[in-house]
């Protein structure tokens, strides 16, 4: 027996073209202060000069810019810099140095919650992509779909074909 079909679905009215992400991925370039982020690259530029950045300073770098000003924990930050990887909080402390070092006189971009962790504070523009145009990390929470909504099934001939090729 098929299942009732919905007239419409909560993504139905949610003001999104296209489902991404995050702007840190859907963007090609991102600018804070005088610096500009090549995402697809893995740079750091200050005006057109290239810095010096390691790996997993970037990445940290990266995870504090996709947080668009909140709080990052240094529970989060370990966890996706080091995905997998048992580390101590002085390896986060020496990377967040190495950062502020090659922001130099920018160093304050990043300010320490003591106990809890770091917060990236320069505002944050996006040259190509989506983050451009669309909502900011903070204001997209407010279309993901609710928890109390209903997910609706494909049409009835989908289901009968998913079923007659599982039965082979």
């Amino acid at each position: 027996m098929p299942l009732p079909r919905a007239e419409a679905c909560w993504c139905d009215r949610a003001p999104i073209a296209k489902p991404r992400s995050n702007p840190v991925e859907a963007a090609a370039t991102l600018e804070f202060g005088p610096f500009q982020v090549l995402l697809r690259g893995r740079k750091l530029l200050a005006g057109a000069v290239p810095i010096e950045l390691g790996t997993r300073a970037f990445d940290v770098l990266l995870v504090l810019l996709e947080a668009d000003g909140a709080l990052v924990t240094k529970k989060e930050l370990l966890s996706r810099v080091w995905s997998g990887i048992v580390v101590s909080e002085d390896n986060l402390k020496v990377q967040i140095s190495a950062l502020r070092k090659a922001l130099g006189e920018s160093r304050d971009f990043i300010r320490t919650e003591f106990g809890r962790g770091y917060r990236f504070t320069a505002a944050i523009r996006s040259t190509t992509g989506w983050a451009a145009s669309g909502p900011s990390t903070r204001q997209r929470h407010r279309l993901r779909r609710p928890r109390n909504a209903r997910i609706v099934a494909p049409p009835a001939p989908m289901l009968r074909a998913s079923s007659q090729r599982a039965s082979r």
